[in-house]
């Protein structure tokens, strides 16, 4: 539980200084600012699919290596890994050179914007090829289930972020390029703290060309090649949205879009976070094959990230708009302020269902099996961008349509085949999972009636002291629900070991 306390303090460290740098990037910068910073992002991400097959599965072949005394094995994983990982940053090199000297040919750039959006592109980059080198020496922590390690590491790597903001922002005239710098140096030194535990958790690990094995790479390429599918896919479902708004509907609308995902975004990564917790413990359970253990796990991780996605996603419904008015600029519109809690919501209807279904994606990586969930993802990916393209072209849906289909077509994959296939990999029912969801989906469908009946029944603030109070009000009445009614006697003791923790450290 060490383990989720400190990545959970991580993660709320990074999403509070995103909400605090946002408004001032739009009120001085615009709405189309917010979408450059994403975009440059999405980039990197696109990028990274090249590298997706390799880094996805080492952590699990190192862990199962380590855990089975095989340690000739371990350091040939590794350390093929690392070399490869050096292998695709030269690979990489050139065309990242490329694209940040003709960025205004290939997206749309105001004049006044342009050397800004490259240097930012350029950075983004820069921190990219970093983070691969680093990627290998990053499992040590996982290797050795010390994820608390990592995770107070980040932290300290938050407040290296936020130092260097808060200079640049309030010293200087503002830069979006800014937010990239600051990422460069938190993420070097990151790299440095990997390098020190992969040292100290896993001494029996050593870096040497001599363990160097091009059949190593080829046996985790082979498994790690439908990850790779996957995040094509899953680019095609979610990474495209920014582009395809800039390209085809305009930067505002494409600042509109990325505002509208901060908040999922944030929400999706906490309890990603507290699911990936639990990807080292599922993986010594089946090195151990000890299918009980992992069953258990799994049902308790389902219910601790519906636990931490259906609270904040019921508020959002309820209060969106209202926070929207308080948290964006005031040179925000009233039509600018509906269209983005509009699109907040299209975006939201698949993460309620993704609450729960968020650890079950481990599964395919621990006990890697991953080819039909990467097919079908890639397969749901092209029909997104297909309709999408369509309702564009057809219809006057213009940026809701971005927003809405894959939504709706992530709803439909998370209620049938993930569940289904992740039973299927554990060679269990298919029904093993639904009773979880479904007492999920029914919790969360009585909190959200109950936040709109609650903001509702009293008189609306426009301030953040209204806010602050409501989410005090709601975070409470959240906590109960999930407790009595989403929680069993498991889940709530390990929920009160995390509170426990997170106080301690304080």
């Amino acid at each position: 539980m060490l383990n989720m306390a400190a990545s959970m303090l991580s993660t709320l460290v990074s999403l509070a200084i995103s909400f605090v740098l946002s408004p001032i990037l739009i009120e001085k910068l615009d709405f189309e600012a917010q979408g450059f910073m994403t975009l440059a992002t999405d980039f990197v991400s696109y990028a990274n699919i090249a590298a997706m097959a390799l880094n996805s599965m080492a952590g699990r072949f190192i862990t199962v290596s380590l855990t089975k005394g095989d340690l000739k094995k371990a350091n040939e994983y590794f350390n093929s890994t690392m070399y490869a990982n050096m292998g695709i940053v030269g690979f990489l090199f050139i065309p990242s050179v490329l694209i940040v000297l003709f960025l205004d040919k290939l997206i749309n750039i105001s004049p006044a914007l342009m050397a800004d959006v490259k240097i930012l592109f350029a950075l983004t980059f820069i921190n990219f090829f970093i983070t691969i080198v680093s990627t290998t020496f990053s499992t040590a922590t996982f290797a050795a289930n010390r994820l608390d390690l990592q995770a107070l590491r980040s932290i300290e790597s938050q407040f290296i972020r936020m130092g260097i903001l808060m200079l640049t922002f309030f010293l200087l005239p503002i830069h979006i390029s800014y937010v990239a710098l600051a990422s460069l140096l938190q993420t070097s030194y990151l790299c440095i703290t990997y390098i020190h535990y992969t040292k100290k958790l896993l001494p029996d690990i050593h870096v040497s060309k001599k363990y160097f094995s091009l059949s190593s790479v080829l046996e985790i390429l082979s498994s790690g090649i439908w990850n790779t599918v996957m995040r094509a896919g899953q680019t095609l479902t979610n990474g495209l949205d920014i582009l395809i708004t800039n390209l085809l509907i305009g930067e505002k609308e494409m600042g509109y879009v990325s505002t509208s995902k901060m908040i999922v975004i944030s929400i999706d990564t906490l309890y990603e976070t507290i699911a990936a917790v639990f990807t080292p413990s599922l993986t010594i359970s089946f090195a151990k094959d000890d299918k009980e253990e992992m069953l258990s796990d799994l049902k308790s991780a389902m219910k601790l990230t519906g636990f931490f996605a259906n609270i904040p996603l019921c508020f959002v419904i309820a209060f969106g708009l209202t926070f929207y008015t308080v948290w964006l600029p005031k040179t925000t519109t009233n039509d600018e302020l509906v269209i983005i809690y509009i699109l907040t919501l299209l975006t939201m209807a698949g993460t309620i269902v993704g609450g729960a279904i968020s650890p079950l994606f481990n599964v395919y990586t621990v006990v890697n099996k991953l080819k039909w969930n990467s097919i079908i993802t890639l397969l749901m990916g092209v029909m997104n961008t297909i309709i999408v393209f369509i309702l564009l072209e057809t219809t006057p849906l213009s940026v809701f349509a971005v927003a809405g289909v894959s939504s709706a077509l992530g709803i439909i994959k998370n209620l049938t085949f993930t569940p289904m296939y992740a039973a299927h990999c554990l060679n269990v029912k298919k029904s093993t999972f639904y009773p979880v969801i479904i007492r999920y989906i029914i919790v969360s469908g009585v909190m959200a009636a109950l936040f709109i009946g609650f903001e509702k029944l009293i008189p609306v603030y426009y301030n953040w002291g209204y806010i602050i109070l409501s989410v005090f009000a709601c975070g409470i009445a959240g906590c109960i629900i999930n407790l009595l009614f989403l929680f069993e006697k498991k889940e709530r003791a390990m929920f009160w070991d995390i509170l426990e923790r997170l106080i301690k450290k304080r």
